[in-house]
C-alpha cells in the first residue's frame, strides 16, 4: 500500500464518490472527489490539491469526457484510470491513445481497483531508481539491460520492452489486447501471434528454472515470481 498518495475521484454519481472515497480513506489515502468536470479541472490546476492519481468513473465515454481527459495531458505526472461500462475494444484503444494509464470495465470491485492503482503508483516510484532487482532478474533501466543471475540476457529492443512491461506490471493479468496496445502500439496491425511468439522467446531465455511468465488461459499472461 502506498499510503498518503493523493487521489481525485470524478463521478456524476455522488453515492459512487462517497463509497469509493470512504474505502480509500480507510486505506490511508488522501482522497478528494467531485461530480462536476469544471471542479475537477480547478483541482488539477491548483498545485495544493493536484492529485497523484485521477479516477474517472463514467458510463459511456463521449466527446466532453474525452475533452476532459485531453486536458489532463498538460499534467503527465497525474496518473489516470478510467472506469466505464463501455467494453468495446475501439473505445478502450481510443482512451489509451489519450495517454491514460488504465481502463477497467465496470463493475469493478474496489480491492481490484486498489490493486491496479498501487501497481501504477509503484511503477512511478520505481522510476526514481535506475536499477531494480526482481527475483533472479536485475533490470538496469538506464542502460536498457536485464540480467539473469548476473548474466546479461541477449534481448532485442522489443523483447526488452515486453519483459520490462511484464516486470513493471508483475502480479497483474494482462490481456493480449492490452499487451499489443502498450508494447506494440494501438495502431499495430499484427495479431496475437506477435505476443505469443515473443513470450515463447522470453521464456526460453529465462529458462525453465524461472517460469516467471505464466499463461492465464482465456485471459492472457501474468508475470509472477
Amino acid at each position: 500500500m502506498i499510503k498518503g498518495s493523493r487521489i481525485l475521484i470524478l463521478s456524476r454519481d455522488e453515492s459512487t464518490c462517497l463509497e469509493t472515497a470512504a474505502y480509500f480513506r480507510e486505506k490511508k489515502y488522501s482522497v478528494i472527489w467531485c461530480t462536476d468536470y469544471v471542479d475537477a479541472l480547478k483541482l488539477i490546476a491548483d498545485e495544493k490539491h493536484r492529485p497523484d492519481l485521477f479516477i474517472f468513473d463514467l458510463t459511456i465515454p463521449s466527446a466532453p469526457e474525452y475533452d476532459l481527459i485531453r486536458s489532463f495531458q498538460a499534467h503527465p505526472e497525474i496518473r489516470k484510470i478510467i472506469l466505464s461500462e463501455d467494453d468495446r475494444l475501439e473505445s478502450q484503444l481510443h482512451a489509451y491513445s489519450l495517454q491514460i494509464d488504465d481502463y477497467l470495465v465496470k463493475p469493478v470491485a474496489l480491492p481490484l481497483l486498489e490493486a491496479h492503482m498501487e501497481a501504477i503508483l509503484r511503477r512511478d516510484r520505481r522510476r526514481d531508481t535506475s536499477v531494480e532487482t526482481v527475483g533472479a532478474l536485475t533490470v538496469d533501466y538506464e542502460s536498457s539491460r536485464i540480467y539473469l543471475e548476473d548474466e546479461a540476457l541477449i534481448l532485442t529492443a522489443k523483447e526488452f520492452e515486453l519483459l520490462e512491461y511484464f516486470i513493471r506490471h508483475r502480479g497483474m493479468i494482462l490481456s493480449r489486447d492490452k499487451i499489443l496496445d502498450s508494447v506494440w502500439g494501438f495502431d499495430y496491425i499484427g495479431g496475437y501471434r506477435s505476443v505469443d511468439t515473443m513470450v515463447k522467446k522470453l521464456r526460453a531465455k529465462l529458462t525453465k528454472k524461472y517460469p516467471y511468465i505464466r499463461t492465464v488461459y482465456g485471459a492472457g499472461y501474468c508475470f509472477d515470481l
